[in-house]
């Protein structure tokens, strides 16, 4: 109608009722579970990795120890026999005065080798020329000693850390191979067995270590040393 206002009530249809609930306390207890399941998951994954990393690098350093040891001891070992005079020692026209290389013993015991090198390379056995590899097993130390020439002790240098390692056997073992030569003159030579003999030594060397704080890793290591001055035995006639 004109001048009058009409009032229209909008309605919107009006579905069934949601019905509104929180989390019951079954839900709650299992959810909490899946996450102390996902979670000790994930924190034994973490321990196990920090674990691996761990043995990695204790192992990693024990490896570097022994390497270390080792390649110590066959350094100076294969200077073992080197004689500064050794074309004193050898037949040459003219030469009737063959000497005998007084570096030539290698002694190998229990857990220790002694030998000789010309550490002055003046041709003589002096004081100070003779060394012996050993280990102490009062701390489980690898000892180098420096030796007189009557074999009594002037000095020894630690070659394993005794507060890092503990070296658990050590041993040597020497192999002589003798191989015969031949001579261009006829007869006996100044200096017996004619011909020479030639003698091609290797000492084998059994390093075990393990670590102080970690007394179940231990490692072995085993290396052939090929002396690198063989020993000549003999003459050949003049």
């Amino acid at each position: 109608m004109p001048g009058r206002m009409i009032r229209r009530r909008l309605s919107l249809p009006v579905g069934p009722r949601r019905r509104q609930r929180g989390v019951t306390l079954t839900e709650l207890m299992i959810g909490i579970t899946v996450g102390l399941i996902v979670t000790a998951g994930t924190l034994g994954l973490f321990a196990g990795q920090m674990r691996s990393n761990r043995d990695l690098l204790t192992s990693a350093r024990l490896n570097t120890e022994v390497r270390a040891s080792m390649d110590t001891m066959v350094r100076d070992l294969r200077r073992a026999s080197y004689w500064g005079a050794s074309e004193s020692g050898t037949w040459f026209p003219g030469n009737t005065l063959i000497a005998a290389n007084p570096f030539t013993e290698v002694d190998v015991g229990e857990g220790q080798v002694t030998y000789r090198y010309d550490a002055d390379n003046d041709g003589e056995l002096d004081d100070g020329e003779a060394f012996r590899l050993e280990r102490n097993a009062d701390d489980g130390t690898v000892e180098l000693h420096t030796l007189t020439a009557g074999g009594a002790v002037t000095n020894t240098v630690p070659i394993t850390d005794p507060d890092v390692t503990e070296v658990t056997e050590l041993e040597f073992d020497l192999v002589d191979r003798t191989g015969t030569t031949t001579c261009l003159n006829a007869g006996a030579g100044p200096v017996a067995p004619t011909p020479p003999v030639i003698h091609i030594r290797q000492v084998t060397v059994v390093l075990t270590m393990r670590l102080r704080a970690e007394p179940a890793v231990t490692r072995t290591m085993t290396e052939a040393v090929r002396l690198r001055n063989d020993w000549v035995e003999g003459s050949c006639p003049t």
